[in-house]
C-alpha cells in the first residue's frame, strides 16, 4: 500500500487539484485515454498520468482546447519519433540546422550590436566627464571672448557648438525658438549647419559681422579740461 501511495495519485483528489467537477474530471481522462487502476475499492493514476492531466489543465489555464492539447501532443511525439526512428527525411533535418544556424548568429548579433551601444555610451559619458574637467581648469570667461569674435567675425555656429559654449544642452538652444539673449549677446536662427540649427550672434544695436564702434581720441585742453576742437 505504500508503495501504491508513491508511485499514484487518488482519483477522489483530482477535482480538487484541478477544481473541477466529476463529469468534468472523466471527460479529461476519457479523452487523454487514462483508464485508472483500484487498489482496495480505492481508483488512482499513475505519475506519468498525473502528469499528463497537470499538462493538460495548464493548457486549459490558457485559454486552450483539449484537442487543440492532444494535437500538439500528436506533434511532439511524431517529432520524438522521426528523431529517434531515423524517419525525418533528409531535406528536412538540413532545413532545421539551418534555421539553428540562423537563430544562433541572430542572437550572437543581437549580443554584440548590444555590447557596442554599452560601449558607446560609456566612452559618451567618459568624453562628457573629460570636457566638464577641461572646463573646470579654463578661463571662465573665455566663452565670452569666443562670442564676441564669432559676433565681430560673422562665425556662423552650430546648436552643438553654441550650446557647449553657454553650457547648455542642444535641445534647450533649440527650444528657445527663433532669437534668444544670452550673457550680453542675442543669438538669432540661420539655416543650418553640419544638419544643425545654425546661429549667428548679433549685439544690440549691431548686425553680426560688423566691426564695434571705436571713439577715436579727442585730446582734452590741460587747463580748463574740456575738449580741445
Amino acid at each position: 500500500m505504500a508503495e501504491t501511495e508513491l508511485d499514484s495519485f487518488p482519483v477522489e483528489l483530482l477535482g480538487d487539484r484541478y477544481q473541477i467537477g466529476h463529469n468534468a474530471l472523466y471527460h479529461r481522462l476519457g479523452k487523454l485515454g487514462i483508464k485508472p487502476f483500484k487498489v482496495d475499492r480505492r481508483a488512482y493514476v499513475t505519475q506519468g498520468q498525473l502528469q499528463q492531466l497537470d499538462q493538460l489543465h495548464e493548457h486549459l489555464s490558457q485559454g486552450g482546447t483539449i484537442n487543440g492539447f492532444l494535437g500538439r501532443a500528436d506533434e511532439n511525439h511524431a517529432e520524438e519519433t522521426g528523431l529517434n526512428g531515423g524517419l525525418v527525411p533528409m531535406g528536412e533535418v538540413q532545413v532545421s540546422l539551418a534555421h539553428l544556424v540562423t537563430s544562433v548568429a541572430e542572437a550572437v548579433a543581437g549580443a554584440v550590436v548590444t555590447s557596442m551601444r554599452s560601449t558607446a555610451g560609456v566612452v559618451a559619458d567618459a568624453v562628457v566627464a573629460r570636457l566638464s574637467e577641461l572646463r573646470k581648469d579654463s578661463d571662465p570667461l573665455e566663452y565670452l571672448r569666443t562670442l564676441e569674435e564669432a559676433h565681430t567675425k560673422g562665425w556662423v555656429l552650430s546648436t552643438s557648438e553654441l550650446a557647449y559654449l553657454l553650457r547648455l544642452s542642444p535641445r534647450t538652444i533649440t527650444e528657445y525658438g527663433q532669437t534668444f539673449e544670452d550673457s550680453g549677446f542675442l543669438f538669432r536662427r540661420t539655416g543650418k549647419k553640419r544638419g544643425e540649427l545654425a546661429w549667428v550672434v548679433d549685439k544690440a544695436g549691431r548686425p553680426a559681422g560688423e566691426p564695434p564702434i571705436r571713439e577715436e581720441y579727442q585730446p582734452h585742453d590741460p587747463d580748463t579740461g574740456y575738449p580741445q576742437f
